[in-house]
């Protein structure tokens, strides 16, 4: 059988990985010269986005044969919004992971476990490939192909503004802002490759090219983090979208080209690499891909809609979450078991937040009695 993988991205290369382990050994084609994004972050694994799932190596391991080794533990979470500052702990929310072309990164985790020759500075067309191999499968990262085959549609766009930073840094804590005088619709956060170094990210939903440096300059003196020593800066833009059908003839869409992104600091690294390693067993077997993704669709469409949500939150409404989500009843069940919080995610909050608005069933916002 022959397969194409166009990009080396954590979905292609996932999906690379998975073949072999099928005895397939497919062509993978990338347009950079390494895999990988060309700027190193750090992302978060959050355990809660994939329960019932209690760890989320052992199990990627286990049933995906991936072997992922993080940098870190992640054991602490301080969350900011305007008015309200919340410290929560954890023997283990999940993991950091690198992202991008250093040696610890996924993708040259990724890499290096390949027998697969990856064809690297080589920009491959997809209509092409489909005529010549048995399958070809898309993990540019992007909505290109989607959009060309005309199942692709767009919910959100996204500007991703950030920075290298040096300092002194908790390896096992994340560190997230919310507030729309600067992260209109989204967030910013910390996230520590070491303890002296860590990757600072704006997310601003909706923003344009030229807005973002004003944008970032405000988040870094109103959260004082103006002091902090910098020595990378890139923008990148992330078009969020769903993909219906996944598969059209041997065209196969994985990862972010396909529409599986959970759209939340790790920008979905755990639902690329599932989706890779699917679309390789799909392949493998001759069954419709389309079939063997459903419940990670449906996991997807799920946290679209939550974001969708958390795109029309103003200032007091992040206080108030901040505030419900660290009251102990509620910080027991989301954070100490393990209730699959996304699949309700969506409907809790679009009703706590009519409450809100209707009853003021959480304390007074503070430094306003009033409200």
């Amino acid at each position: 059988m022959r397969v194409a993988i166009i990009g080396a991205g954590i979905s292609g290369l996932a999906c690379a990985h998975e073949l072999e382990q099928l005895g397939i050994f497919p062509d993978v084609f990338e347009e950079r010269s390494r895999s990988g994004e060309l700027f190193s972050h750090v992302g978060g694994l959050l355990q809660l986005l994939n329960r019932p799932v209690h760890d989320q190596l052992e199990w990627l391991a286990k049933d995906y044969n991936i072997k992922i080794k993080p940098l870190a533990t992640w054991r602490k979470i301080t969350m900011h919004s305007p008015k309200v500052t919340r410290v929560v702990t954890s023997p283990r929310f999940g993991y950091f992971v690198e992202r991008g072309q250093g040696e610890k990164s996924l993708e040259s985790q990724l890499s290096r476990s390949l027998k697969t020759r990856i064809h690297y500075n080589c920009r491959a067309n997809y209509s092409e490939l489909a005529r010549e191999y048995d399958y070809v499968v898309v993990a540019t990262g992007n909505r290109e192909v989607a959009a060309s085959l005309g199942i692709w549609k767009n919910i959100f766009t996204t500007l991703v503004r950030g920075a290298m930073v040096l300092g002194n840094f908790n390896p096992e804590e994340l560190i997230m802002w919310v507030n729309n005088d600067y992260a209109l619709g989204a967030y910013a956060y910390l996230t520590p490759f070491s303890p002296t170094r860590a990757s600072l990210v704006l997310v601003h939903a909706n923003a344009k090219k030229e807005e973002m440096e004003r944008h970032w300059e405000t988040f870094l003196k109103k959260e004082k983090l103006d002091k902090l020593h910098i020595n990378e800066n890139f923008l990148l833009s992330h078009v969020a979208g769903t993909v219906y059908p996944h598969q059209v003839d041997n065209i196969i869409l994985v990862g972010a080209a396909g529409g599986f992104m959970e759209s939340f600091l790790g920008f979905g690294t755990v639902s690329c690499l599932r989706s890779g390693v699917l679309a390789a067993r799909a392949i493998a077997k001759h069954q419709p891909y389309g079939k063997i993704v459903k419940h990670l669709d449906q996991e997807m469409r799920r946290s679209v809609r939550l974001r969708e949500i958390i795109n029309t939150m103003r200032n007091d409404d992040y206080d108030r979450l901040i505030t419900f989500g660290t009251l102990p009843v509620v910080k027991q069940i989301i954070y100490r078991t393990n209730f699959p919080i996304l699949k309700y995610a969506g409907d809790i909050l679009e009703l706590v937040r009519v409450d809100w608005t209707q009853k003021s069933i959480l304390p007074p916002t503070p430094g306003n009695p009033n409200k």
